[in-house]
């Protein structure tokens, strides 16, 4: 199971869904882009978007495989105590991600600007910082990757 925590309009879960990926949870803060995103989508019936703030979600611990950021911390990164809220985020996607599985973070923002809102969160001890490929002129183009530990006995 796959969580898109900020997805906004984003094609990813498209293209992911499209793919073979069906269990897959999109989450945003804005009403009216889930709005939009459920009518674009409604020839992908297996795919649910829910109107959810990603700092305080709803969803019980050890619900996902896979949780998905495509920019979200780098919209968090811009406000006003961005330090405690990338936090509180961060926290939340420990939580609900099942033992073993995997946070993966796609970022315009370079490990000195993005590493340490990882700290305290239960995400930064397996963390990597990746370069890809570049595909955008501004910024750095990231992933953070990191996954729990598995199971003790799995």
């Amino acid at each position: 199971s796959v969580l898109h925590a900020g997805c906004g309009s984003s094609l990813l879960p498209e293209e992911m869904y499209d793919e073979g990926y069906r269990d897959i949870t999109n989450i945003d803060s804005s009403a009216v882009v889930i709005s939009h995103m459920k009518a674009r989508n409604l020839q992908r019936p297996v795919m649910s978007w829910l109107v959810m703030d990603a700092t305080h979600m709803d969803f019980p611990n050890s619900t996902f495989d896979l949780v998905l950021d495509k920019s979200l911390l780098d919209t968090i990164a811009c406000m006003e105590g961005s330090v405690a809220v990338a936090r509180a985020y961060l926290r939340q996607v420990a939580r609900v991600l099942k033992p073993g599985g995997t946070f993966l973070c796609i970022s315009f923002g370079d490990p000195p600007t993005r590493l340490h809102f990882f700290n305290g969160t239960g995400l930064e001890a397996s963390l990597r910082a990746v370069e890809l490929e570049k595909w955008y002129a501004v910024g750095a183009n990231m992933a953070y990757i990191a996954r729990l530990p598995a199971a003790s006995g799995a």
